[in-house]
């Protein structure tokens, strides 16, 4: 995700090697194989994996370019509180700038644009209110009930 143009690069290469050419899905109606890796593979499990199951599950382009501030978010906060080797998230990097040369800045798609990463005050109102519910015997993740950041938690 915070590597600008892998993912289409990775179409390209599926368009060249198959006679039915790469063609994603948007719904209504969407089919999303889960990806089971076990326990003792999920240190293999690299970007080529990755983009074959994106791939594999039809995934559009847009949807992996949208993604993009994830992964530079993700990235940041890896230099910040590294969780591996830095030496990985500088290659990344690296690389990420790279393509932001070729490819530019992978657009955002506007109606899903909104998000933003949690204030401190956010996260202790979200603890709050699902100690709340807890406590009242509700579980609103097991019903598939989820709050968004900012949202009115009255």
């Amino acid at each position: 995700m915070a590597r600008p143009g892998l993912y289409r690069e990775a179409i390209d290469a599926f368009n060249k090697v198959y006679d039915e050419p790469f063609a994603p899905q948007y719904g209504p109606q969407l089919t999303i194989t889960q990806v089971h890796v076990p326990d003792d593979k999920v240190r293999n499990f690299s970007d080529n994996d990755a983009i074959r199951v994106l791939l594999y599950n039809h995934i559009p382009l847009e949807w992996v370019d949208h993604a993009y501030t994830y992964g530079v978010v993700y990235l940041e906060q890896q230099f910040h509180h590294p969780t591996m080797s830095l030496d990985i998230f500088r290659e990344v990097d690296n690389e990420r700038l790279e393509r932001l040369k070729l490819y530019g800045t992978p657009a955002a798609i506007p109606q899903w644009d909104g998000w933003r990463e949690l204030t401190e005050e956010d996260h202790y109102r979200l603890m709050f209110k699902r100690a709340e519910e807890s406590m009242a015997g509700l579980f609103p993740e097991a019903d598939g009930l989820y709050y968004y950041i900012g949202m009115d938690l009255n």
